[in-house]
This record gives C-alpha cells, structure tokens and sequence, in this order.
C-alpha cells in the first residue's frame, strides 16, 4: 500500500519537535511538494571504477545523481571472482579497494539523498575472469575449490572467450551446488549490509554450448532419456535441450529467492535480463520468473541502438510491464540518443528505465535534468 506522504515546513520550532519526534524512534514521512505524484524508476548501475575514487568524489558523483533526479542506484558489490567488501567466508576483498569498507558509509549516503540502493552481483555464475587463461592456473575461490563445478562448452573448453574482455570461468548453472554456493553468498551480503534490494544479474548460461560437464550430461540423460550434444536448431531435440536449461534455473530462483527475502521483509529482487532474442540461447526465462513473483522488477539490457524499438515492443508484452525498467548505453550512446529512447520507453507506457553506467553519465546528467527527469520521482520499488 502506498503511504500517505506529510507536508512539512521545517520551521525552527516544528524541527526541534521532530528531533524530539524522531529521538523517540518514530520518524513520519516527510514528503516536500515537488516530489508528489511521479512514479518512475530512474536507475543507475554504480560501476567498481567509480567505487574506486576518492570519497569526496564518489560524494559529488551521488549529490549529482540526486539533482539530477535519479530514483535508485545499484552497487557493484561483487565481480571477478572477488567482493567489494572486507572478510567474506566465501570469497576475497578485491585487492585494489581504496577504502576497507566502503559499503558501510556509501550506503547510507545514498539513503540519505533519499535513493534506493541495491546489492548488484554483477556477475552471478560468472566466477573467475582473466585476460588470458593460457597464462594462468588460477581459478578463483569458488573454482579453485570445487572444480568440479566449472562450466565445460560442448568443445571441452572450461571457459568463455571474448575477444575484448578475455576469459570468463563459471559455475555449472544447472548444478544445485552452484545454487547454494551463489545463495550463499547473496545472503550473506543481505545479512551484513542494508541494502533495500538484491540485484541479480549473470543467472544465466554463458552461451548455447555450456554446459557439459559430468553433471549436465548425467541429468539431462536421466531426465530427458536424450544424450547431451549439440542439436540443430528448431528440432524437437533442441527444444528439449532449451527448456532443460531453462528448468534448472528456474531451480536456483525457487530455491534462493525464498532464502533472500527471508534475510528481510520488503526486500526487493530485481533482475539484470537478456534482450528477449538472447533468452533461449542463455536459458533465461526472465518473463515467467517475472510473472511468477520470484522478481519484483526486472531490468532488460537493450544497449545500444541496434533493434532498439522492436526489443521494447516486444517486453512490452510480457507480464508486469509495469515493473520492467529496460537498460540503456550511456556508455556508447550521446546524450541525445539516450533522452530519446527514454522518451520512446515512456510513449510505450514504461515506468522507468536504468542507465549503463555509472562512469559514462556525467555528460547526460544536465541534459536529463532538464529534459526527461526535469521533475523528481519516487521509484516504484518502493511501493
């Protein structure tokens, strides 16, 4: 139910009440006039370089972000096989943090401009990464530790290669070790750290070869009766292959999500998803977990301009559109472009979107002061 916001005008004797007030633990709502009536997410991924500034200006980058009327902002919180936070039981601090704990003063500085802020696991089954594995043995914690979790194309190949990013070592998605192992993790970020929501992102397979290890080969057999390989697309083989796929990690969301919204009442799960044309090549069915209420919002990726409006007709038939905040490049887009596939999301009805990122917005942020976020907002994660 959406609260009723109260009006104040901080005279010095009505501030000296509510410290009085608020001493006593009750703290109203305060609600000044120019924030009624908008409903609208206006997010922004917080990248790891940005976490790496100095503290006055990651600061000035948040009371930006507030003046320029951002609704919410998603932590980088743990990438590359590491946490951005100090003694994890699961996995190391990443080596090059400036600052020990950043998390126990950036969040409240985020609350404090009255934003919600999110834990984004950036890089959910993804559990290493280098520049090039042929260089190096190491595998991260997880992997080093239960190698007989990694991922293996149907190639034998235990990685994913980018040609621009390197190498990417996962967890099998299907294995329900991998889930607890994840879930983990994510609830020991929710119980250290009071984030207002759990922003998943990489609950996927790398690509349509992964994965074939011992695991998958063994239970897709068993529960298919079919042996697993690489089948041509648009047979009933690989249909069978796709929803195989998709069922184990529908598996980790049923399993998990119960075990992060336990950790704390109101907990919002939002998702970093696929365009709808990469959805059966990865095993993501976004658009049903959506429905189903294991996501309260979900936050497909559609970068770039390429098939920009076709994408956004199409989620826009999937359930809750109203809860589905699509992703844009600021990165790799001028700012013109990005207020206009903002005002195209709104014409569609969209209630929001989340800007890519963090380090690649200060030349957006005058423009959509004045233009689409030309008033504030309160999201609709909070309702």
């Amino acid at each position: 139910m959406k609260k009723i916001g109260i009006e104040i005008n901080l005279t010095p004797f009505l501030a000296a009440w509510l410290m009085l007030f608020w001493g006593c633990g009750v703290r109203p709502e305060i609600r000044t006039p120019e924030t009624s009536g908008i409903i609208e997410e206006r997010g922004v991924w917080l990248n790891r370089s940005e976490l790496f500034l100095p503290r006055n200006d990651l600061i000035h980058l948040l009371d930006s972000l507030k003046e320029a009327h951002f609704t919410s902002v998603y932590i980088d919180t743990y990438f590359k096989g590491c946490v951005i936070y100090p003694q994890s039981k699961y996995l190391p601090q990443y080596p090059d943090v400036s600052e020990p704990d950043i998390l126990s003063w950036l969040i409240p500085e985020i609350k404090k401009r009255g934003m919600h802020v999110e834990a984004w696991v950036g890089y959910g089954f993804y559990a290493w990464h280098t520049k090039d594995a042929a260089q190096t043995s190491d595998r991260g914690a997880f992997l080093t530790k239960y190698p007989e979790l990694t991922a293996i194309a149907a190639d034998g190949t235990p990685y994913l290669h980018n040609k621009d990013w390197g190498d990417f070592f996962s967890l099998c998605p299907a294995n329900p070790k991998s889930h607890k192992l994840l879930g983990d993790l994510f609830v020991e970020i929710l119980k250290r750290y009071p984030f207002d929501g759990l922003n998943l992102d990489r609950i996927r397979f790398p690509n349509e070869t992964f994965c074939f290890c011992d695991y998958c080969k063994g239970h897709f057999k068993k529960d298919t009766g079919l042996d697993l390989k690489l089948y041509e697309k648009g047979s009933e083989e690989y249909r069978k292959f796709i929803e195989w796929r998709k069922e184990q990690l529908t598996g980790f969301m049923e399993t998990n999500v119960p075990r992060f919204r336990a950790v704390r009442p109101g907990l919002c799960i939002t998702f970093d998803a696929l365009p709808p044309d990469m959805m059966d090549s990865h095993a993501q069915p976004w658009d049903v977990w959506l429905g189903k209420g294991y996501l309260d919002a979900a936050l497909p990726m559609l970068y770039g301009e390429y098939d920009f409006e076709n994408r956004v007709k199409t989620v826009r038939q999937f359930p809750k559109w109203d809860m589905i905040f699509c992703g844009i490049d600021a990165h790799n887009l001028s700012p013109d472009k990005v207020q206009a596939q903002i005002r195209f999301l709104k014409d569609q009805g969209a209630r929001g979107c989340v800007l890519w990122y963090s380090g690649q917005i200060r030349d957006d942020l005058p423009y959509l002061k004045s233009g689409p976020f030309s008033r504030p907002a309160a999201t609709p994660l909070r309702n």
